[in-house]
């Protein structure tokens, strides 16, 4: 396991801007964004101190999964993605690709986000920014869900029921053909999980990551098993 763990969740999120900054600058155009709380200070950061920088450059970004409630919910992760990563507005040469949940109806929203996936040529992602719960789920992969069935979906959406709720998701075969996972773990409650992928254990997280591409978990050290 590729792995670099800091002291503090700023020291964390300034290092991981930094390398999603380096793979862009080396050619990286297409970026999977994970919402939850772990990733928000990275994507102020990125639209802050790199924003210039990335303004000239043609990237789409992709949202990886998202809760089936209005756009502007406080639970919407495209709504905390465009108050952190957009906050000073969305470049020209920049695309968002989100699940249209306004919408309504999941199944409507993974088919139609399906398609501007497709009218964006898009062939895969260049880089999957990638979370972690506490149950090893990542994106909206949860563990017992029948979401690891579908493989020819680019999206998919799936029914938790822990949650009691749908989500709309990228599929493990698009997560996992990823170029570059960059995993973010943060807090003690995520220390068992990470023990777990290191000790081979079959976790959503480690579905997606042990194919293909190059990863990287990044961690602060209440998350590190040291």
């Amino acid at each position: 396991m590729n792995s670099r763990v800091f002291k503090t969740k700023e020291d964390l999120a300034q290092s991981a801007a930094e390398t999603l900054v380096q793979r862009i600058r080396a050619g990286a155009r297409s970026i999977g964004l994970s919402g939850g709380s772990s990733p928000r200070r990275m994507y102020e950061i990125l639209g802050s101190r790199f924003q210039e920088e990335l303004r000239a450059i043609d990237l789409i970004w992709v949202l990886e999964d998202e809760r089936c409630v209005p756009p502007e919910h406080e639970e919407s992760n495209s709504r905390m993605i465009g108050r952190s990563l957009f906050a000073g507005g969305m470049a020209t040469a920049h695309r968002f690709l989100r699940f249209r949940t306004e919408l309504q109806e999941p199944p409507v929203i993974a088919r139609e986000f399906e398609r501007d996936w497709h009218h964006g040529s898009l062939q895969g992602l260049d880089v999957a920014v990638l979370g972690v719960g506490d149950d090893g789920h990542t994106a909206s992969l949860f563990p017992g869900t029948d979401i690891f069935s579908v493989t020819s979906r680019v999206a998919a959406e799936v029914y938790v029921p822990k949650l009691e709720a749908w989500r709309v998701t990228l599929t493990l075969p698009v997560l996992e053909k990823a170029a570059f996972h960059l995993v973010i773990a943060t807090g003690e409650s995520k220390r068992p999980i990470i023990e777990q992928v290191k000790e081979g254990a079959d976790l959503p997280i480690a579905q997606v990551v042990k194919v293909s591409g190059q990863t990287w978990w990044f961690l602060d050290e209440a998350a590190s098993p040291g």
